[in-house]
């Protein structure tokens, strides 16, 4: 029961990370310490 539990969540989760890869397109840039919003508050001071 555990093990069909865990499965079950890792599936959805895979599913889920699919369907919004999909949606909006793998990222621009790796997420890393330079967000974008910091870059444009930075800009705009």
């Amino acid at each position: 029961m555990r093990k069909q539990l865990v499965a079950w969540t890792i599936l959805t989760s895979a599913l889920v990370a699919v369907a919004v890869w999909t949606v909006l397109g793998p990222p621009d840039h790796a997420a890393g310490p330079h967000l974008p919003s910091r870059d444009l508050t930075a800009s705009m001071r």
